[in-house]
């Protein structure tokens, strides 16, 4: 990739392994995130710190948003010395984080004459931000995603879902709940296991293969035991997800009970354990049903 300026708002656990990325291709990386240690060790790889998200969308034509929620967006594009008051038409906002599709398209219509946005949410966790591994669902003018698509090619690979903006993140979302909804089911699986005599990592190893596996099985479920319950992935954005996700569903009437059962074992775990911040904490919820533990509990995976 020729050397130009690529922006990036929001360097927290999957934007830092973008800017990392990014910078190593000899790409000029602009960055702000309101937290200013979170960016403080990647200056070392050459990544700039802006002041705000005004001064990014200055500097770089291609800006990407990597944040974690609507609020968050909201503030980071609209809000004082936000990505808009340093766009032109020129400029490419790509919005990577997930977020609504309905919110998406709001941000476009606002938009609209002033700078251009196409939506780009990404699927493979911390681990794909990290080996440039992501799958990326592009939509939005076509022209837009062309323009942006070398930056994106970086990250991973991209799947053109549409060019009607706010089809990535629906790809997005449905995505969330199916994922979320493998990684319980896994859970269940490997405690019944366990608790019948299965080594847990045989049960991977066996089950990965076959009909039964999932990404969730083979890269989620195991870092209860294998990392403490810590993955990187949030639980806080699985409950954004999932209720995106029944949000979307409900304006669509169609009925989905198996995905409200997911949310509510979801809420029940960020309850039992507040100070566990990460989504393996889902098996541990199982666990502390059965009765058995999989891995050592860190301070933090202890029921409140």
């Amino acid at each position: 990739m020729s050397r130009q300026v690529i922006g990036l708002v929001g360097v927290g656990n999957m934007g830092r392994h973008m800017a990392r990325r990014l910078a190593a291709t000899g790409a000029e990386v602009v960055t702000f995130d309101p937290r200013p240690e979170a960016a403080a060790d990647l200056h070392a790889v050459g990544v700039v710190s802006a002041a705000t998200p005004a001064e990014v969308s200055k500097r770089a034509r291609i800006v990407l948003l990597m944040v974690l929620n609507a609020d968050h967006a909201e503030s980071a594009v609209w809000g004082p010395d936000g990505i808009a008051d340093g766009a032109t038409s020129d400029t490419v906002l790509v919005v990577m984080s997930s977020l609504p599709p309905t919110y998406t398209r709001e941000l476009g219509a606002r938009a609209e004459g002033r700078f251009r946005i196409i939506d780009a949410p990404v699927t493979g966790g911390v681990e794909g931000a990290a080996s440039g591994q992501l799958t990326i669902m592009a939509s939005g003018d076509p022209h837009a995603v062309d323009e942006a698509l070398p930056a994106l090619e970086v990250l991973g690979s991209t799947v053109r879902v549409g060019d009607e903006l706010g089809m990535g993140m629906v790809v997005k979302t449905v995505n969330q709940a199916m994922f979320f909804s493998a990684m319980l089911a896994a859970a269940e699986a490997v405690v019944v296991a366990a608790k019948a005599g299965v080594d847990p990592d045989i049960l991977v190893e066996v089950a990965g293969r076959g009909s039964g596996g999932s990404w969730a099985l083979v890269h989620r479920v195991p870092l209860a035991w294998r990392a403490g319950y810590r993955s990187g992935g949030s639980l806080a954005i699985a409950l954004k997800d999932l209720r995106a996700f029944l949000d979307l569903a409900d304006s669509l009437d169609v009925p989905t009970p198996g995905v409200s059962t997911v949310l509510a074992h979801v809420s029940a775990a960020a309850q039992t354990f507040p100070e566990a911040p990460d989504d393996p904490v889902i098996v541990r919820l199982v666990e502390l049903s059965a009765g058995i533990s999989l891995g050592a509990p860190t301070e933090s995976s202890k029921p409140d």
